[in-house]
């Protein structure tokens, strides 16, 4: 009697176990003929819901029918996302696309019938996550943006699709920034730099978010990799310059400099920054000094000659406010003494204005600037004619260089 009961408990276990799986069954086919047959995104989800509390209860599903499970799932929650998505009457409900990709990714796992399907249905919520994150981002909803876009990494790093998706997550790091999340810019930047050592604008985004959280040894540390991943840098090494100039601390900032000159000499990037340095620092002299090596080494680095050209009006402009403050019973010889040095310090700019013009001809800005410059020399011809010069400029007109200049 007692082996019966334990039969008759077995075969009614049985029973409610083929019941229980033949209810699945069916609630997935009705799912499946809903969406494919009759375009009903309703009923379809009725059913697939259905089919999951029945699962989460304890029912499965064999491996093939898991598979569709899976994939019909996912299909039916996108169509509803889509649906929305389309719709401007409509706000979508991302918990319908978060529900359909990670449905797509578990049927992808499991390299079933419906699989491959499922791997190109998850590309398409890649872009929906996209093109959502870049609406946030229009619309200055940072915080949102980022996670949209971690979404869209989540499902490109995944096994079944395996890209390194730096655009996103760069996308994801910017806004992080944006949303004043410094702690997240930096997980986002440091997964970068990591991945890309090369990239400037990694290393860049990453020294900026470690800036803002105010955690000085941390971003010295974040400029120092950066420096010794590109060297070359020239912005990089700026932001080694800020760095030591915002410190205080110019003693290591010259010594950094002068190492990174010594061991490249011949990189007239290193010997620019360290003419910005001393410019910054009021040594004026060493200034010059590392900017003539500047052109020695490369004669059209037009930033050189500008920042020469600075150091000598910014030297007249000093005297020219003493000249301005003289009292009225100053002497004759004090106003001229003054009057000499205003005009030796900008016929020293002028061959680095020049220059300036020869390689960029079409700068408004640096015409203007001759143009200027001639008349307080009291060259009234060469003044003349880069006003003219100016004139077809900016009427787009065809004109030849000025002949004093077009001769050198």
């Amino acid at each position: 009697m007692f082996k019966d009961s334990i039969m008759k408990k077995i075969f009614y276990c049985f029973i409610f176990c083929s019941l229980s799986m033949f209810s699945q069954n069916q609630d997935l086919t009705s799912a499946i003929i809903a969406i494919d047959n009759k375009r009903d995104i309703e009923s379809a989800k009725y059913a697939i819901d259905n089919a999951t509390d029945k699962i989460k209860s304890g029912s499965v599903l064999k491996a093939k029918k898991m598979s569709k499970y899976y994939h019909y799932r996912g299909k039916i929650y996108l169509s509803l996302f889509e649906k929305a998505w389309f719709d401007a009457e409509i706000d979508p409900d991302f918990n319908d696309l978060n529900t359909a990709y990670n449905a797509f990714l578990e049927d992808a796992s499991l390299s079933g019938s419906h699989s491959k399907k499922s791997i190109v249905q998850l590309q398409r919520c890649t872009s929906l996550y996209q093109d959502a994150a870049y609406r946030d981002y229009e619309n200055k909803n940072y915080m949102s943006s980022e996670i949209k876009f971690e979404h869209a990494i989540t499902i490109n790093t995944s096994p079944s699709i395996s890209i390194v998706d730096t655009l996103n997550m760069f996308n994801a790091c910017l806004m992080a920034f944006l949303d004043e999340n410094y702690e997240k810019s930096i997980f986002w930047g440091s997964q970068l730099v990591n991945l890309n050592p090369s990239s400037e604008k990694y290393h860049m985004q990453l020294i900026e978010a470690y800036s803002e959280t105010g955690v000085l040894d941390k971003q010295i540390q974040a400029i120092k990799n950066a420096r010794l991943a590109i060297p070359h840098s020239k912005n990089i090494i700026f932001k080694e310059v800020n760095y030591y100039i915002s410190t205080g601390d110019n003693e290591s900032l010259l010594a950094s400099l002068d190492d990174a000159v010594q061991k490249d000499p011949e990189n007239p990037v290193l010997h620019f920054v360290l003419g910005s340095t001393y410019t910054s620092l009021n040594n004026t002299d060493k200034a010059i000094n590392s900017y003539q090596q500047v052109i020695d080494l490369d004669p059209n680095y037009i930033d050189a000659y500008n920042n020469l050209a600075a150091i000598y009006l910014d030297e007249a402009n000093i005297f020219i406010e003493k000249k301005n403050n003289l009292p009225i019973n100053a002497s004759q010889k004090k106003y001229n003494n003054l009057s000499v040095k205003i005009k030796d310090l900008r016929s020293q700019a002028l061959p680095n204005l020049e220059k300036v013009f020869m390689l960029q001809p079409e700068d408004e800005i640096i015409i203007q600037t001759l143009k200027q410059i001639y008349y307080q020399l009291e060259m009234d011809k060469e003044s003349l004619s880069m006003k003219r010069y100016l004139d077809a400029v900016q009427a787009e007109q065809s004109i030849e260089l000025p002949s004093h200049l077009s001769k050198e």
